[in-house]
């Protein structure tokens, strides 16, 4: 959980649903409902991102309760399998090595803010502390979750925040009533069923959300229908408890920024309507770019002899095996394979049973 712990702010609330947050385990035992037995108290939703890092620090003692919490130095290939090398520079052998390494690796920095320090502008997965900017002049980029959340808690701690975007608009979630209703009529003995009809995934509608959910149903797509259905889940929206947050906050819409320059201990950004503002901080909600090639544990032979894709994702067997042997690879990089959910939590229900009937010859469900 170290990236939700010290790269999310506090006080971020999860888009996702609580049926849409749980951690996957065989027998649905480490469920969100289960640790809510276990500690007796009801979460909220939105689920605060607190209660959410708790939850998944209470899943792996359950799990790995001895988990090893050494940074891997260095990756690679031997006669039969793998030397992974650990920072204090003891080495092991593994005949396979699993990577989950998250998306943080791939933040996206706009080429303009190259060479300005990032105590003047971060990416938005580089805070974890946005009460400090109070009565500072910050200026968000960007239209998406991140940004909007990010600009909302900036607004709520005395930040003087103003969001700028490309965009004509900036776009919000409805609430899901509809979906919501469906749930509460279908409790208990019903809901798997309801499950079936409308998977617990948050992502897609009554059209999509299969397609969406089942890794086989994802693959029987055609590419381009494939990429549309990628491409629904990353189009920037916020969530549909944003805009009350947001009210006074500002948003310049339909401008980028051109080019930017320090100003002593401030940034002068110049836009694209010409004009000028002098802010403290930018906060850079640009997304992500998934390349492999930074995949800095990965030694270079090993680098080179992992096939991609011409945009940078790895090309996966459906175990999640990359073109090396004994190479998997799970999370964002492997949405092409497994689908949209792979880019989240949910996604843990698709990428488990793949992995684990790779690694225990046993055959998997999808």
């Amino acid at each position: 959980m170290g990236f939700w712990k010290h790269n999310m702010p506090g006080k971020m609330l999860l888009r996702s649903r609580h049926e849409a947050s749980n951690i996957a385990a065989p027998r649905k035992h480490l469920s969100l409902e289960a640790y809510q037995t276990t500690i007796r108290r009801r979460l909220n939703e939105p689920l605060p991102i607190e209660d959410f890092i708790a939850y998944g620090e209470w899943f792996h003692k359950q799990v790995v309760p001895r988990l090893d919490t050494r940074n891997v130095r260095n990756v690679a290939p031997t006669g039969g399998g793998f030397e992974i090398a650990f920072e204090d520079g003891e080495k092991l052998h593994a005949e396979s090595v699993v990577l989950a390494l998250g998306i943080g690796l791939f933040a996206q920095r706009p080429e303009q803010f190259a060479g300005i320090p990032r105590v003047l502008a971060s990416h938005s997965s580089e805070f974890s502390n946005l009460t400090q900017f109070r009565g500072k002049r910050v200026a968000v980029i960007g239209r998406g979750q991140s940004a909007l959340e990010y600009a909302a808690i900036l607004h709520e701690s005395s930040a003087e925040v103003q969001i700028l975007t490309r965009s004509e608009t900036v776009n919000f979630l409805p609430f899901a009533w509809r979906k919501h209703l469906f749930r509460r009529l279908t409790p208990g003995p019903l809901r798997p069923l309801s499950w079936r009809i409308l998977p617990p995934t948050d992502l897609g509608d009554i059209r999509t959300a299969r397609k969406m959910a089942d890794p086989v149903k994802f693959r029987r797509q055609s590419p381009e229908v494939q990429q549309a259905l990628l491409k629904d889940v990353t189009t920037p929206r916020g969530a549909y408890w944003l805009p009350s947050r947001l009210q006074g906050v500002p948003v310049k819409a339909g401008v980028s920024v051109t080019s930017v320059e320090r100003a002593g201990d401030a940034l002068k950004l110049t836009l694209s309507d010409g004009s000028t503002d002098l802010v403290h901080l930018a906060v850079l909600a640009t997304g992500y770019r998934i390349d492999i090639s930074k995949y800095h544990i990965l030694d270079d032979c090993l680098k080179q002899a992992i096939q991609k894709t011409a945009d940078g994702y790895p090309v996966l067997a459906t175990n999640l095996q990359t073109s090396v042997k004994g190479l998997y690879m799970a999370g964002v990089v492997a949405e092409r394979i497994l689908g949209p959910t792979l880019r989240f939590v949910t996604g843990t229900s698709n990428a488990g049973p793949c992995l684990a009937a790779a690694l225990t010859g046993k055959r998997s469900t999808h």
